[in-house]
């Protein structure tokens, strides 16, 4: 319990920083200046881009967050660099709030709608469930393509919303919140002993953040990957995973 108000505590403060919630329309018109915006949102990425294309700017994407990421996780961790006064939580907050922009902008680029159009809560929900993929928490990326795909409509409807909600959706919420507690207060250790090293403490922590943003964003690529494709096959095994994962009780 103690873990998961720790991480909702955690999510508010990095949704307050400036830029974090990210505009779908805006981020298709700052990434990709240079094309056809109009066609772009209307076709959708993957009709638009085709899949090798939309997977080469996915490639992008993760590459470009992880320097930045790395960029910044340096410079806090040498002494009189640019966060001198900020404390360990903070390194930690930029982390994640990297990681959770390019978790939005992975999603786009992958076809999912606008996150912020619903209400705060919703987004913040679907967030949780990226960052649960990103850590590769089971059923997560089962659960984002059930919620996404056209096809799940009509099997869910057979599913009482209430049945849906209670014993498959908020269970894995709660659970991605409790494994997001205990990994950032085991990843805020070892980052301050890496810190510990004057200078060097910089060059360990920009290295262990950029292997580090760049496994979890890979995670959620090929999650976000697998629901390009609305088959049937897809949508059975992924409740199947989902049951297998939250028995009804």
């Amino acid at each position: 319990m103690q873990t998961a108000k720790m991480t909702h505590s955690l999510l508010n403060l990095i949704l307050k920083i400036p830029g974090i919630k990210v505009n779908r329309n805006d981020f298709f018109q700052r990434t990709f200046a240079n094309e056809d915006i109009e066609r772009l949102l209307a076709e959708g990425p993957l009709r638009y881009f085709g899949r090798a294309e939309l997977d080469r700017q996915a490639a992008l994407l993760i590459k470009n967050a992880t320097w930045r990421s790395s960029a910044i996780s340096f410079a806090t961790g040498i002494p009189g660099g640019l966060a001198i006064a900020a404390t360990l939580p903070a390194d930690t907050t930029q982390f994640y709030a990297v990681a959770l922009r390019l978790a939005q902008e992975l999603g786009y680029l992958y076809g999912r709608e606008e996150l912020w159009n619903a209400s705060t809560e919703k987004g913040r929900e679907t967030l949780l469930l990226y960052l649960g993929s990103m850590l590769g928490v089971s059923g997560t990326g089962a659960m984002l393509r059930v919620l996404s795909s056209k096809l799940s409509t009509r099997v869910l409807e057979r599913i009482p919303q209430k049945t849906l909600e209670q014993t498959l959706y908020y269970p894995l919420i709660k659970k991605v919140a409790a494994f997001f507690g205990k990994k950032i207060s085991k990843s805020a250790f070892a980052r301050g002993v890496s810190k510990a090293v004057p200078v060097l403490g910089g060059a360990i922590s920009g290295g262990l953040t950029y292997a580090t943003m760049r496994t979890m964003a890979r995670r959620l690529q090929k999650e976000l990957a697998l629901g390009l494709i609305d088959a049937p096959a897809t949508l059975k095994r992924d409740l199947k995973e989902l049951k297998r994962l939250h028995p009804p009780t």
